[in-house]
């Protein structure tokens, strides 16, 4: 009979001291929401990609950075380059809706692109060989001017070597005689850009 009940006391202790591990198990807290940080925005069509962030928030309050690039999608990426999360312009001018979703939870917000205007090459005169870095700076539908950085061409005769940079700066290599520059915004064959004709610019070196 003692045996019996001693054994019993065995298996009650176990019993309440698994109990008592299970209650220290955290809880892990539902997803409330999800959303796009920084809502509407404008990028204007020749600047570098904007990283924008996803960001969700749980059932105890408490927020987290989503980083999964399956969340999310673009409506139109004729008009806009995008991939998790960093857009920049494919068009000049337009606007597409990017969105996140997990779920039963999603958000979208609408990205719109400043046309570009008129541009020139900035570089002055080039008047001995060499290296130099070339510039184009660009006026907007806003009337802001600024660097044009991404959708541009270079191209030059003369047997001048250009070299574009994983940051978007061309440099080019001139040799001796008349060099023509010319850029080109958004290709020859984006319609959305077809009234900003090649601008071509000569540089002689003696």
């Amino acid at each position: 009979m003692k045996k019996t009940f001693y054994s019993f006391l065995i298996l009650l202790s176990v019993f309440f001291t698994a109990c008592g591990e299970n209650t220290k198990t955290a809880v892990v807290a539902d997803i409330a929401s999800i959303e796009i940080v920084e809502g509407n925005i404008s990028i204007y069509s020749t600047d570098e990609a904007t990283d924008l962030t996803a960001m969700a928030t749980y059932t105890d309050s408490t927020t987290a950075q989503i980083n999964d690039a399956a969340i999310w999608n673009n409506s139109d990426y004729n008009t806009l380059y995008m991939y998790n999360g960093s857009v920049s312009a494919a068009s000049n001018g337009g606007s597409s809706i990017v969105g996140i979703s997990s779920g039963r939870f999603s958000d979208e917000i609408n990205v719109s692109i400043i046309k570009l205007t008129d541009f020139n090459i900035t570089n002055a005169d080039i008047n001995s060989t060499g290296s130099y870095i070339l510039e184009a700076t660009g006026t907007f539908e806003d009337n802001t001017s600024k660097v044009i950085k991404r959708n541009i061409e270079w191209s030059a005769d003369n047997g001048a070597v250009i070299s574009v940079d994983e940051n978007y700066v061309a440099t080019i290599t001139i040799l001796t005689g008349d060099t023509n520059v010319t850029a080109t915004v958004f290709g020859e064959t984006n319609t959305s850009a077809a009234t900003l004709a090649p601008i071509t610019r000569t540089y002689t070196v003696n």
